[in-house]
């Protein structure tokens, strides 16, 4: 999905993965409005063939997907660009060991449901510091 409207070099672009094909593309749209380039994965697997293609400003993804889950995605692309930020939203209650592992490494956590405001918000925060 890329904004027309806008021009492309100085768009970011976001990677959004999730399996929910209602959410994701709800967010897609959502963030392309207010001037976001956004990739659509609906799986980790999918995902990460996109990241070896792609350059990203900012990946979210959800935890709990079929094939590659979003904590396996989490340290694939944290291996190679450990600066990349990462916002981790799950529906599911986490173990000790993986809120651990998502504190660790990703940049931002958020439980689902969220309003698109507050996620706009932590979005904007880790763009800033980028």
């Amino acid at each position: 999905m890329s904004n027309n409207g806008n021009d492309e070099k100085e768009m970011r672009n976001i990677l959004l993965v999730d399996d929910d094909d209602d959410l994701r593309y709800l967010m897609a749209e959502y963030f392309y409005h207010i001037g976001y380039n956004v990739v659509l994965a609906s799986d980790g697997d999918e995902a990460f063939e996109l990241f070896q293609h792609q350059k990203f400003d900012l990946v979210i993804t959800d935890v709990r997907m079929p094939k590659m889950n979003g904590l396996r995605l989490l340290r694939h692309i944290k291996s190679s660009y450990p600066n990349l930020p990462i916002i981790l939203m799950t529906g599911f209650e986490l173990s000790k060991r993986d809120l651990a592992n998502m504190r660790y490494n990703a940049d931002a956590y958020i439980a689902k449901p969220f309003s698109l405001e507050y996620m706009r918000k932590i979005i904007e925060s880790l763009m800033d510091k980028k």
